[in-house]
């Protein structure tokens, strides 16, 4: 049976460590990468990856590595990091490639809600300002809408089944389809 990848992403505080984590105790065998810890695996030095391509692209390169060695043993991999729609494209193809499904999803919630949930966070893990800079970020990336997700209401074990169940987060071929580039 092919190997499955879930990339989940969105503004920091929209609730994807939570979903990652519930969706990869949900699955049978599988394994939860943590885009954050890697980033804070660097001791000394570290540079911020939204501030620094190529600390971004450190943590991306880790991540691919821990997936595809957790795929070659046998897991599905639950990948939680902000990952914008050209890092997805550039560092998924090989998998899609491979018969390996990826499935890539954007939690969205409504503004005043998204707020209000980093606000609740603890106060060292709350982001502020940063949540509306990512926002913006994710609305002007060029993510095809399908990918998009609200989270806004309903129970997270209604989004975990819909990550589990709905076509529309699947990426497929990169090169050839048009409507995932």
């Amino acid at each position: 049976m092919a190997r499955k990848v879930w990339i989940i992403s969105g503004p920091a505080g929209v609730g994807k460590s939570t979903t990652a984590r519930r969706l990869a105790q949900s699955i049978e065998k599988s394994a939860y990468v943590s885009g954050d810890d890697i980033s804070h695996m660097t001791v000394s030095g570290r540079e911020r990856p939204w501030e620094s391509e190529r600390a971004n692209d450190l943590v991306w390169k880790n991540i691919v590595a821990l997936t595809e060695n957790f795929l070659e043993a046998g897991y599905d991999v639950v990948v939680d990091w902000v990952a914008f729609w050209q890092d997805v494209k550039r560092y998924t193809a090989h998998w899609i490639e491979q018969g390996i499904e990826v499935r890539y999803v954007i939690l969205w919630a409504d503004q005043d809600v998204h707020v209000e949930r980093d606000q609740h966070r603890p106060s060292d893990a709350q982001m502020g300002e940063r949540v509306l800079i990512l926002r913006n970020e994710f609305r002007s990336s060029g993510a095809p809408e399908r990918y998009y997700l609200d989270n806004t209401e309903g129970e997270l074990s209604e989004t975990i089944q819909q990550l589990q169940e709905s076509e529309q987060f699947i990426l497929t071929d990169m090169h050839q389809s048009g409507t995932d580039t």
